[in-house]
């Protein structure tokens, strides 16, 4: 499974700061810093994962705990992104076939169908199948999205708290 952690140079002084203030609008920017960042994992997520039957680009989601991946920021805050899809972890990283296994299925046209039971099929051999690292390509876009978020969120803070 993978898992990030990103850091963010001066957010401990901000966060102790912030903790001394004890204001529910600091639990709502923390909440709205999260889901932000939860919300460009996905869309970079949709950007970067393989289609074939679009069933995983369309699985993608935020806060199912029994997702793939998961976004880790901070030391307490995280949202689950990813993907409940039994297969998704094979395409994220990489596979290699088992060599001599029989696969039930058809092919139509250039594409193989797998099948339960089918009296057809294919027999792997043990082939290399290269991963898109989709996940880890989101998150080092995603890191890049982080302090523009948070540099809009204390902004927006600031000015409730003091304007």
């Amino acid at each position: 499974m993978a898992r990030r952690v990103i850091e963010q140079s001066g957010l401990k002084e901000w966060q102790r700061w912030l903790v001394s203030l004890q204001n529910s609008e600091i639990e709502n920017t923390q909440s709205r810093i999260i889901r932000t960042a939860g919300l460009r994992a996905l869309e970079h997520l949709d950007d970067l994962t393989p289609v074939r039957t679009g069933r995983l680009k369309g699985s993608m989601s935020m806060g199912s705990q029994g997702n793939v991946f998961k976004l880790q920021t901070g030391s307490r805050a995280y949202v689950f992104v990813g993907t409940a899809v039994s297969y998704a972890q094979h395409i994220n990283d990489g596979f290699t076939q088992k060599a001599g296994q029989f696969v039930p299925g058809y092919w139509k046209g250039h594409t193989f169908h797998y099948k339960p039971n089918h009296d057809d099929g294919m027999v792997l051999t043990g082939k290399v199948i290269p991963g898109a690292h989709m996940f880890e390509k989101a998150m080092d876009e995603l890191e890049q999205d982080i302090p523009n978020i948070l540099d809009y969120e204390f902004r927006r803070m600031y000015q409730k708290l003091f304007s």
